[in-house]
C-alpha cells in the first residue's frame, strides 16, 4: 500500500508513467501496475488516460495527493518509534544528496554536522536531483541538497552556495551528460539550446565520477563544476550565466522538529 502511494505521488507530479519510472528507477509496467493496484484498493480511477503520453489526475487523485504525504509520514513515524523501542540508539537523520553535491560539497558539511550533533547518526543516499526531491516528498529522507532548481508544494528551497559550470574536454563532436532528472543533464540541455549545439554523439552516464574520467580520457566534452575538473584537459569558461546554486530542500513540516531545525541552520549558514 505504502509503495503504491509513493509511486502514485511521483506519477501525479510528473503527469507521466514513463517519467515516473525513470525517477523511481523501475520499469514503466511496474509503475502502471502499482497505480492500478492502488485504484483497485480505492475502488476509483486516479488518472484519465488521454493518450499514451497524456494522463490527467481525477478529483480523487487530487484529494489523495493532498493526504498521501501525511499518510506516509505517519507510517514512517511509527516505523521509527518501533525501531527505537528497547534501545538507546542515537537519533537518526536521513540525507538525500545529488552526485555533484556528494563530490564537492557534502564532506565539508558533514564535518560540521558531526561536530555539532554528536548524538545524531546520519544516513546519506546519493541520487540525482529529481530523485532526491521524490525521496523527500515520500518521506524516505528528511533533508535534501541538490543543484537543480526544482520547486514543489510543501517543500522549502534555500540557496546555500554557488557553483561555476565550465565546458571541459576534447572538442570532437561527442558530448557526455547525465540522465534526465539530474542537475548536469538540465544545464547541458540548456547549453545546447543557447549555443545551438547538435552533438555528433550524445552519451548519457548516470555517474558524475565516470563522466569526469571519460573527459580525462578524451572521449568528448561535458559540463563540469570548476571545482571537480580532471587535470590537463581543455576548459572553456561559460561565464556567470552558468553559475548555479546548491539548494537545501526540506519539508515545511520539518520546522517543528528541533533536530532537523538545528541541522537546517547549520547547512544554511555553511557558505
Amino acid at each position: 500500500m505504502f509503495k503504491f502511494l509513493e509511486t502514485f505521488m511521483v506519477v501525479y507530479k510528473t503527469r507521466s508513467f514513463s517519467l515516473a519510472a525513470q525517477q523511481l528507477f523501475i520499469t514503466q509496467p511496474t509503475v502502471s501496475n502499482q497505480v492500478k493496484q492502488l485504484e483497485l484498493q480505492l475502488h476509483t480511477e486516479l488518472f484519465e488516460r488521454k493518450s499514451r503520453r497524456e494522463i490527467v489526475p481525477t478529483e480523487a487523485a487530487n484529494l489523495l495527493y493532498k493526504r498521501a504525504g501525511k499518510i506516509l509520514k505517519n507510517w514512517q513515524d511509527v516505523n521509527d518509534q518501533i525501531t527505537r523501542l528497547g534501545n538507546e540508539d542515537n537519533e537518526k537523520v536521513k540525507f538525500g544528496i545529488s552526485q555533484t553535491v556528494s563530490r564537492i560539497l557534502f564532506a565539508k558539511i558533514a564535518n560540521q554536522l558531526v561536530a555539532s550533533l554528536p548524538h545524531v547518526d546520519f544516513d546519506v543516499t546519493v541520487s540525482n536531483s529529481e530523485g532526491v526531491l521524490n525521496q523527500l516528498e515520500t518521506y524516505k529522507i528528511d533533508i535534501g541538497i541538490i543543484e537543480k532548481p526544482l520547486v514543489t508544494e510543501n517543500i522549502s528551497r534555500i540557496s546555500i552556495g554557488k557553483d561555476q559550470l565550465v565546458k571541459a574536454g576534447v572538442d570532437n563532436g561527442n558530448w557526455i551528460t547525465r540522465e534526465p532528472g539530474s542537475g548536469i543533464g538540465y544545464y547541458t540541455e540548456q547549453y545546447f539550446r543557447e549555443a545551438d549545439v547538435q552533438p555528433t554523439k550524445l552519451i548519457h552516464v548516470n555517474n558524475s565520477g565516470l563522466i569526469r574520467r571519460m573527459v580525462a580520457q578524451g572521449v568528448g566534452q561535458a559540463l563540469l563544476s570548476d571545482k571537480d575538473l580532471p587535470e590537463n584537459v581543455p576548459v572553456e569558461s561559460l561565464g556567470e550565466h552558468f553559475v548555479r546554486d546548491f539548494y537545501l530542500l526540506a519539508r515545511e513540516d520539518s520546522e517543528r522538529d528541533k533536530t532537523l531545525a538545528h541541522i537546517r541552520k547549520i547547512v544554511e549558514s555553511f557558505n
